[in-house]
Parts: structure tokens; sequence; C-alpha cells
């Protein structure tokens, strides 16, 4: 049974710290318009200039992170730049291609609070514009080949992220169209609002509207530079984890000795309505992660102690701490009722005084005493009235049970002899032996029957008793008995 004195309430439950979900991979899909200009001059023509709206911009990027628990990942994307020269008299078209930006790279991701850094490192792949000769202009494109040094920051302010990018592509090698070496540089910064729009299972769908300015330069025997100003509209689609933490509770556990708080590891606990039981450490805590919300009840139990319990209620993202305290368990007890009578006349006895392991107690009118909280094992019941022999009587205390003992007492006056009881057996194999015993103080000569036993009655005093059987050596033995004594009296013989 619990007992309410050894559980310490439970405290109030206090907030989970945990960490702000993450995505564990995202893809976005963009497609937008791009204001470009540009210059060329080369040693063969006059040089040329260019402005306009590029209507044709789409673009795919990647991030996933599987390691050191999403902290560290990997990105790659690429797009495509429509671009079409027009000669502004005629409005004809001179020229066009396509451009291909791309890169792949390690990132990593570091948040304090809302706000999250991406630093990232890895490898770009640039095409610019070009035309060889300016005086009749054909497209081309030149290559850069770039060791990319870029970063992203985000701002979540739940369903609107704010987003801010900055791209260094660092020249490792360039060419121009023709394939001859070239120096390039360039860098692109930009930024975005995105809009979450709906959740379904672990995949979160969302709408994005970025701008971004990039300027690129390459130069050979032709210098080209070129500038964008891009805008576009993406579909971004996340995956996370489904946010359980928010909708559970965690239950912390703490078993104690009540006696001086010591740590109890080897207790075992059991929590009602759990799918399981926490495991101790050698601090004599333990906890349960991802309960529902709701009441539930802790019982800690240990051998040697009473079962501690307590009840607390789980709240959704809460810790909910429990302490039990095992107090050791107080010996199970009996008790002991004692009816005393006058042997001479069969009449309850009054007065008499009864002694149980020191505790004394009188009988009352109708001749008994009581003694309760007696600890369990043999206990002797000594017996004395005014005017009657006193005498001691056995008996068995049993836990939670009450023993008696009915006894009757003898007038001083008049002898209650003893009872002298036992068995005589051979002390090789145990055998019942018909031996002769001799009392010479009582002038008494006995015999043990067939299986050994014997029986004579004696008033009280000390004796010496002769035990002999043919083939057997003879033993002397001494006996002390008190009057109305039953006495046990077990002998040995040694075979000769």
């Amino acid at each position: 049974m619990a007992q309410d004195a050894s559980v310490s309430g439970a405290a109030a439950p206090t907030p989970i710290s945990k960490k702000r979900p993450e995505e564990l991979f995202e893809l976005r899909l963009r497609y937008g318009v791009a204001y470009r200009t540009g210059s060329q001059s080369d040693a063969t023509g006059p040089g040329l200039g260019y402005d306009g709206l590029t209507p044709n911009d789409p673009g795919l990027q990647g991030w996933v992170w599987p390691l050191f628990d999403g902290l560290l990942g990997f990105t790659a994307g690429v797009s495509r730049e429509g671009f079409a020269l027009f000669d502004r008299t005629t409005n004809a078209r001179v020229t066009g291609g396509g451009l291909v930006r791309a890169h792949g790279a390690a990132t990593a991701r570091f948040r304090l609070g809302p706000v999250r850094l991406e630093p990232i490192v890895g490898y770009s792949l640039n095409q610019v514009a070009e035309f060889a000769d300016s005086t009749a202009p054909t497209f081309r494109s030149g290559t850069r080949h770039g060791l990319l040094l870029a970063a992203r920051g985000l701002v979540d302010l739940g369903p609107v992220t704010i987003e801010g990018r900055f791209d260094y592509p660092l020249s490792l090698a360039a060419t121009d169209g023709s394939g001859a070496r070239a120096t390039s540089m360039g860098y692109q910064a930009g930024g975005g609002v995105r809009v979450a729009l709906l959740r379904t299972g672990t995949a979160l769908w969302g709408l994005m509207i970025d701008a971004a300015y990039s300027t690129d330069r390459l130069t050979s025997t032709i210098d080209a530079t070129q500038q964008h100003i891009r805008g576009g509209l993406s579909l971004d689609l996340q995956w996370k984890e489904e946010e359980k933490a928010a909708q559970l509770a965690v239950l912390k556990v703490s078993v104690v000795f009540d006696a001086d708080g010591a740590p109890a590891p080897k207790a075992r606990v059991a929590v009602q309505g759990a799918p399981g039981s926490p495991s101790l450490d050698e601090t004599g805590a333990g906890r349960l992660d991802e309960l529902p919300p709701g009441p539930v009840t802790v019982r800690a139990t240990l051998d040697g102690y009473d079962d501690a319990e307590a009840s607390t209620t789980l709240s959704a993202g809460t810790e909910a701490p429990v302490v039990l305290r095992l107090k050791k368990q107080a010996p199970k007890v009996g008790s002991l009722i004692v009816t005393v009578i006058d042997k001479e006349t069969g009449a309850a006895l009054a007065g008499a005084t009864v002694v149980i392991n020191g505790a004394s107690a009188t009988t009352d009118s109708r001749g008994l005493a009581r003694f309760a909280e007696l600890a369990p094992g043999a206990v002797t019941v000594e017996l004395s009235a005014p005017g009657f022999t006193a005498k001691t009587e056995a008996a068995t205390i049993l836990p939670g049970l009450e023993a008696t003992v009915n006894t009757a007492l003898v007038s001083a006056k008049r002898r209650d002899p003893a009872t002298v009881s036992g068995f005589i057996r051979s002390a090789r194999g145990g055998a019942p032996v018909k031996a002769n015993l001799v009392i010479p103080e009582a002038n008494i000569k006995a015999k043990a029957d067939d299986s050994g036993s014997f029986v004579f009655r004696l008033v009280g005093g000390t004796y010496t008793v002769t035990i002999s059987a043919k083939g057997f050596t003879t033993q002397t033995k001494q006996v002390t008995v008190k009057d109305g004594d039953q006495a046990i009296f077990n002998v040995d013989l040694q075979p000769k």
C-alpha cells in the first residue's frame, strides 16, 4: 500500500526546451524576368551597348541536410537566362542564345533565435555573353569556373520568412567564347520573402517573391560587362519532421530514500497508462519522453520498503517532475491473548500477572490479558498470582494474526506435577530404542515403548535420569522441571 507521507508532491511543470524544427530538404522552382544592361569593346569593331528586358529566366535549386543532426548539408542549383540582341533602328533580331549559371556546394547552418545564417563554400559555373566582333555581332558565351564563397541569411517570422543572399565566385579559370584564356569576375546579391501556403504531413508548401542584382565581366581580346536586375516567383517545397514535441509532454522521475535523501537507483518504477517505464540512473533519476497530456500515476517499489506513489497531470510541451520517497517497512506484528483460570475450580483467575518480553499485564475479571504489536517468533509467557504456583508457557507469534494461550494456575497448597515426555533413538541411524529409564529421587522406573517414546510425571525439582538398553552405552542426565511444566526430553543412545 502506498504511504502518503512517502511522496513529495510534483513540482510545477516546466516548459520543454526544444529545438525549432528545421527542414531536412528544400526544393525551389523559380521563374522570373531580368532587366539586363551591358556593353562590349573589342579591337576589331566599334563596340556596342545594350539594355532590355529578358522574360525567360527559369531556375531550380535544392538543399539537403543529412549530417550532424541537420547542421551540415549540401546545396546545388542551375538556372538558364534567355538572351536576344536586337537592332535598335529596325528592331530586327541580330543574335541570341542562352546563358547557364550552376553551382554545387557544402553549407552549414547556425541559428540564433529566429535568425539563421548559412555559410556556403563550393564550385560555381557562370556563362557571360560576348559577341566576338562588334562589327557583325554573333552571340557567344564565355565561361568562368570559380570557388563559390556565399552566404544565405533567413529571419523566421512564423508563416513569413525573409531571406537574403550574397554570392562571390572567386575566379579559378575563365575562357571567352572562342575558348581563349580570359579573366572574369562578378558577384550577386539579393533577397526575397517566402510565405507559407499549406502543410501536408511533412511537406510544407510556400511561395517566394525575390529580387537580385548581379554583375559580370569577361576580359580577353574583348572586354564584355553586363548587369542584371532580376525578379521572380518561386514555388518552394520543404520537408520537415512533425512537430510532435509541442503536443507531447515529458515525465521526470526521481526516487530517493526518505531517511537521508540518498538516491535509490535499484527501485522499480511503473507509470500507469504509459507505454513503458523509466530506467533509473545512478542518481535515482529517469524520464519518459513524448507522453500524451493528461493525468498519470507513478509508483516506485523496492523490497523492504513501502511503495511510494504520486499522481500528476502532464501538460503539452512541458516537463513534469515527480519525486518519490521510499520509507523502510515497519516489522509486521501480531498479538497474543492469554487466558488464566484456577485449575482447581475452573474459574477465571483475575489479578494474575502475565509477563512477555519484559512487558507485563494483569488479567481482568474474565482472566484475560492482551498483548499487541508483538514481533513475530517464539515468546515465553511467565504467569504468576498470589497464592498460586508460578509457571511458564510458550507461544508463537505470527504476523498479522492473534495467538492464544489458555492455561491454569495451581494453588500453592497443591502441587501440580510436571509432565515429562520424549523419544529415545539410536545415535546411529535414528531407530527407536526400547530403553529403560530410572529416576531414583522419584522412585520411578519406566520403559520406552516400541516407538521409543515415554512419558512420566514429576513434581517440581531436579532429578537424575539413567537411560540404558542392551547393546547401547548407558547415559545419565539431569532434568529440572517446575510444577505444571510440559517438558520435552529426547535422548540419543550410542551403540556399543
